[in-house]
């Protein structure tokens, strides 16, 4: 497809959707400079991706490409905290690094248990782990949703018979 096509559908994409991008962009940095740059590096960003925009709802894509350059400037403006003296922070004990090995194993086995949702944190959107079950997208959207309730009622459960680590 040639170029001046591709800039019409940006400049139109824009026009449809940047208010609603630098909206989402202000929920993670915080303020308008900050979102208005996240919102023009996501444009820039899908320009230069243009050839593997798939040709469905831009929407989500883009939201996505804002959400993340977004991410990248809240996490560039946050501020350094200093550590309480020169040796650094402590190192977690034994016992610390075996509770928390604990509580990774049991949250990796409850998502294994749920595919749909482990696809999902894995970075597939819901039109393709539609596919991969063969489902529609909707119906992918709606066994994640479940997938992670049901995920949200056991892990509290489960961490909730773990020990807790003991202050020094």
């Amino acid at each position: 497809m040639s170029t001046i096509i591709w800039q019409a559908d940006l400049d139109s994409w824009y026009r449809a959707y940047a208010v609603k991008l630098r909206s989402a962009a202000w929920r993670i940095v915080g303020n308008r400079d900050d979102a208005e740059d996240a919102t023009q590096e996501a444009f820039i960003a899908a320009l230069r991706a243009i050839d593997r925009y798939d040709g469905s709802d831009p929407y989500p894509w883009l939201h996505r490409i804002a959400t993340r350059k977004a991410l990248t400037i809240a996490s560039a403006r946050r501020p350094v905290t200093d550590l309480p003296d020169a040796a650094g922070p402590a190192a977690p004990s034994a016992e610390d690094e075996a509770l928390a090995r604990l509580r990774s194993n049991a949250i990796r086995t409850l998502v294994a248990g749920e595919p749909a949702v482990a696809l999902h944190v894995g970075g597939l959107r819901f039109r393709e782990i539609g596919e991969r079950f063969g489902v529609p997208p909707a119906t992918a959207a709606s066994r994640i949703r479940r997938g992670k309730r049901r995920l949200r009622s056991q892990l509290r459960a489960t961490l909730a018979t773990l020990p807790e680590s003991q202050p020094a």
